[in-house]
């Protein structure tokens, strides 16, 4: 079978992602030609760039010049904007936001600056100079800016990932197919052609985040429309839509031939059995497709034994193309997470815990080094245990392999500082933490395990920062009941260890679901949940009998900004994490101490 496997944006294109690496690796192994496309990378490649911001520009210069007359009047026979139906809100509001573009004329100052600010990213000496940094990713966040707006609504990204929520299927079509206001429909509008002469016989399109699903489904639609090739949609976020997808089918009409919900590759191989006549397609497990008109779910197996997968497969990948120096390559040492118990957390759905063997591990280490000359990883487990880890740096050692690498992991009492030293010495470099809450009320409630009091967790923080490994934390302030005084606690504690972490948070807490607090509202002062399942979206409003006030969070965001003074540390500067990664493998964990107070780390 011929396969194109596709990446689509919009995800932050830093390195090549696992998931089409993993998939072509199987593909491949079974005998497979495989033709992959990592359209994410290729996408900002082809927008951040003087000639088509320019061309985008004139066009949608022109296109205000035309109308805008007409739409503003039309504007004035009433008072409200909502009372219009969503074609003409969104061209009225991209109408408003050309003008903005227009009048705060920052576009010609993008247009000389956006090809040198992206030869900065990739370039080994600018790279690392800091200042450099904060002028490239200036004129960036201003060229995705005015794309955003001459395109509204779409919404580009380069760092800080974030996406309009859909709550019906018309929605999303609508946005889908509104060539004015959806870049990513101009993207592949141009790129079609080349795509059909694949003359694939299967078309796969992976995507884990809800930041891809418009250009995913854009793309899908475009093909389903020019092409006779089985278009299967794939990833972590669809098996979340399962419920959704059971009532839709106009949504296989107009989309995809088939979905496959959680672990995808048995499924796949059994999918690309069935195009080829050797099985029915009731006989494909974790498959979901329209049969008469009716959506049918296929029942869910047993996914292939975690050490009898192959190792990912970065042939094809464009590596020149990422937006860092050294190319930093993805690798996974187990599925899902080996505690799993966290309250809030959805990362378990649709994926069942599996660990690879050690000497597996190492095997994938060597197969990248030796192919793609690696020497630096991201281990995506959700969390790696003191155990495995380290299993694995004493491996690493005995091995001889020379390379950097960063991981995530739970707070336990077994990182000491000798397995600190042990990893630090097998290039461990970087740890992400789940911190949460520096309260141990709320860190008791969200279960996330023994370690509630802060300092035995600041205890081992240091240990980490002693041995030369630098900490990143994951905070989460307004999780349910969580006091005004408590929320402090955690900001008080991240300014009293500035010097040894940086971390990240979203904001506010987001009640998933899936999420283990659904089952137990009581016990989290929940009184009320609405949810929203009725389109794409996971989000539900709910209401809580204790906790903060929408005035307290507020006054919590000013104490945070106020008792930091780093108003320069947003989340989407910390989220940057390949960056801090490097970063800290060139200068080490006391050098980025003394940086993090001159400029956003």
């Amino acid at each position: 079978m011929k396969y194109l496997m596709i990446y689509p944006p919009q995800w932050i294109p830093f390195n090549p992602h696992l998931a089409p690496a993993a998939i072509q690796s199987i593909l491949v192994n079974n005998g497979n030609e495989v033709h992959l496309r990592d359209l994410n990378v290729e996408f900002y490649n082809k927008v951040l760039n003087p000639e088509f911001i320019y061309k985008s520009l004139d066009r949608a210069f022109k296109i205000y010049n035309a109308n805008a007359a007409k739409v503003f009047g039309i504007r004035q026979q009433r008072q409200n904007i909502k009372e219009f139906d969503l074609a003409y809100q969104n061209i009225f509001n991209r109408f408003i936001a050309t003008e903005k573009v227009a009048k705060q004329n920052e576009y010609n100052f993008v247009l000389e600056n956006i090809q040198k600010a992206q030869n900065i990213l990739r370039d080994k000496k600018q790279f690392y100079n800091l200042h450099q940094m904060e002028k490239a990713f200036n004129v960036i966040n201003k060229a995705t800016n005015i794309l955003s707006d001459i395109y509204y609504p779409s919404k580009l990204n380069f760092i800080n990932i974030n996406a309009k929520s859909f709550h019906s299927l018309e929605e999303l079509k609508q946005n889908c197919t509104d060539k004015e206001g959806n870049i990513f429909y101009n993207y592949f509008e141009e790129l079609l052609p080349e795509l059909i002469d694949v003359n694939a016989d299967c078309i796969g399109i992976s995507l884990g985040d809800y930041t891809q699903l418009v250009p995913a489904l854009t793309l899908a639609m475009m093909l389903k429309a020019k092409t006779k090739a089985h278009i299967s949609i794939g990833g972590n976020l669809f098996g979340r839509y399962t419920d959704i997808l059971i009532n839709n089918p106009e949504f296989f009409r107009f989309f995809a031939d088939s979905m496959i919900y959680n672990e995808g590759e048995k499924p796949l191989l059994e999918l690309i059995k069935h195009l080829k006549g050797e099985i029915s397609i009731d006989k494909v497990p974790n498959l979901i497709y329209l049969d008469n008109d009716q959506v049918k779910i296929n029942k869910e197996e047993q996914p292939i034994p975690a050490n009898e997968l192959f190792a990912p497969d970065f042939t094809n990948f464009p590596l020149n193309l990422y937006y860092t120096p050294e190319v930093i390559f993805n690798i996974q040492a187990s599925r899902n997470c080996y505690w799993r118990k966290c309250a809030f957390c959805t990362h378990h759905f649709g994926s069942k815990y599996a660990v690879k063997s050690v000497n597996t591990i190492i095997e994938e280490l060597k197969s990248l080094i030796n192919k793609n000359n690696a020497s630096y990883f991201h281990f995506v487990d959700e969390a790696m245990s003191p155990a495995y880890l380290e299993k694995l740096s004493k491996k690493i050692i005995k091995e001889g392999l020379k390379i950097n690498f960063y991981i995530y992991a739970r707070f336990e009492k077994e990182f000491t500082p000798e397995l600190f030293k042990l990893a630090r010495e097998a290039g461990l470099r970087f740890i992400l933490w789940g911190f949460e809450s520096a309260n141990e009320r709320i860190y008791t409630l969200m279960n996330k395990g023994s370690l509630t009091c802060p300092k035995a967790r600041e205890k081992i923080l240091q240990a980490s920062y002693d041995a030369d490994i630098w900490n990143h934390l994951f905070i989460m302030f307004g999780f349910p009941s969580e006091t005004y005084e408590e929320g402090k606690e955690t900001v008080d504690f991240l300014a009293k260890n500035r010097k040894i972490t940086s971390h990240s948070t979203g904001g506010k807490f987001v009640l998933l679901e899936d999420a283990p607090i659904l089952n137990d509202l009581e016990k989290y002062y929940i009184t009320k949940v609405q949810k929203v399942r009725a389109g794409f979206s996971f989000a539900h409003r709910f209401e809580t009998s204790h906790g903060m006030s929408d005035e307290e969070y507020k006054e919590l965001e000013k104490y945070k900004k106020e008792s930091w003074n780093m108003q320069g540390l947003k989340y989407f500067d910390t989220s940057y994490r390949e960056k801090v990664f490097l970063y800290v493998c060139k200068y080490g964990t006391k050098n980025i101490s003394r940086m993090k107070d001159k400029i956003w780390l």
